[in-house]
């Protein structure tokens, strides 16, 4: 009896050991390697997805490979086509040279009139009191819509070709933007002569750096996404092999949860950014965007509503900054004007926000995500905080499996009579 006793002391001791130190070793690659965190959970989230796609094929004599390779093929295609339709709505370089005058005039126009600069130099009682800050910002934000010298002068060709996308209005505006800059510039070199007004050759090869850093970073995700496609429970059943007999049932138990409730949150989520990119895109519509831009609106704004807080910010962003450039509108609403645009696309957003939170994620997710709204605020800022936009994104699903790994835990240990 003392032996057996010994034996079980010693298998605890040993059992304990390893999956202190399994865990230790895994928060240090996490927290070491967060920077491939992101790529390599979407890949396995993409996977998680087709997985039913691949399973649909009951052929019996269609090996497994082949079943991944005829998913691959079709996603390929629907990237393709969705690709094409993408390029299709992008503007052109000198569309996109003609929007960047627009743009920072309008955003110049728009400040002047709010801070009573189109007035008077002096300004109103905002900038009186705020103008050691507001010159600052100002400066850094016409330095960043600015044209470039080569930009500059591709603007000029195509006045000197008289295109139809740059008018005598339009050029006017880029005259305009110069004085502007030339004047923040004067007014900068007194309040900071030594401040550099062009980025230096070595911050544009740190630019290149990290950009091709970030891009050897998400190859990872077609890599992880292909191998778990073609994964066939190997994984699985290699950690499920590492529990102990008497913990068997119970891990399956956790891992079935975990299984259903990672599917609802997923299916749950895309149905929902679905519906709201639906809503917004056709309130905007509405109030006179014309339709490739209202759909790619509420696109953006569908796809980022995964990130709580974050969909209607840069859906309230994207839509301001578009509405900035607009001179006329043709509106469904016809009491919608130019003049009260901004207060439209406000309203659209915070319409597309209520439908969200008053019929959409009761009706879709349901209790697939039965989170308090304190839990969810603090864990997307915290984890934000640690793992950066990874953690905004990873948040709200990780916290679900935490929750549901925790509440099976317990409900299957009282039940086996464990505790």
């Amino acid at each position: 009896m003392q032996r057996d006793m010994g034996q079980k002391w010693r298998a605890w001791v040993i059992y304990g050991a390893a999956i202190t130190l399994a865990i230790a070793a895994t928060l240090y690659f996490v927290w070491s390697l967060r920077s491939l965190l992101l790529p390599i959970i979407l890949g396995a989230l993409l996977a998680y997805i087709c997985k039913p796609l691949i399973n649909s094929f009951r052929i019996s004599w269609l090996p497994n490979g082949a079943r991944v390779f005829l998913v691959l093929m079709a996603i390929f295609l629907g990237l393709s086509t969705a690709t094409q339709s993408i390029k299709r709505m992008i503007p052109t370089k000198e569309e996109q040279l003609v929007l960047q005058v627009r743009l920072q005039y309008k955003i110049n126009e728009k400040v002047k009139s709010m801070l009573g600069l189109d007035e008077s130099k002096k300004g109103n009682f905002i900038y009186g009191m705020l103008n050691n800050e507001i010159d600052p910002f100002l400066f850094n934000l016409n330095h960043l819509l600015a044209l470039d010298k080569e930009q500059s002068r591709e603007l000029k060709k195509l006045k000197e070709e008289k295109s139809p996308l740059l008018s005598d209005k339009f050029y006017g505006y880029h005259l305009e933007n110069l004085k502007v800059l030339k004047i923040q510039e004067s007014k900068e070199h007194e309040r900071n002569p030594a401040q550099a007004t062009t980025i230096s050759a070595e911050e544009e090869t740190s630019i290149i750096v990290a950009l091709l850093n970030t891009l050897s970073t998400w190859l990872l995700l077609p890599f992880v996404f292909i191998f778990l496609l073609f994964d066939e429970g190997q994984i699985e059943k290699f950690f499920i092999s590492l529990v102990p007999n008497h913990l068997f049932e119970l891990t399956l138990s956790i891992v079935d949860e975990v299984d259903v409730a990672i599917g609802k949150y997923i299916r749950g989520t895309l149905l929902e950014c679905s519906l709201v990119g639906l809503s917004l895109g056709g309130g905007l519509f509405l109030i006179g965007f014309e339709t490739d831009v209202a759909i790619a609106i509420g696109a953006i704004a569908g796809l980022t509503n995964a990130i709580p807080f974050l969909g209607p910010a840069i859906g309230l962003g994207v839509g301001l900054g578009y509405g900035l450039v607009l001179e006329e509108i043709n509106p469904v609403l016809p009491f919608i004007t130019i003049d009260n645009l901004f207060i439209a696309i406000f309203i659209c957003v915070l319409i597309a926000q209520l439908l969200d939170n008053v019929v959409f994620q009761p009706i879709v997710l349901g209790g697939a995500v039965n989170l308090h709204p304190l839990v969810v605020i603090i864990g997307v800022m915290g984890a934000s905080v640690i793992f950066g936009f990874a953690g905004m994104l990873l948040a709200i699903p990780s916290i679900v499996i935490m929750k549901v790994v925790v509440e099976t835990l317990f409900k299957e240990l009282k039940a086996y009579r464990i505790i």
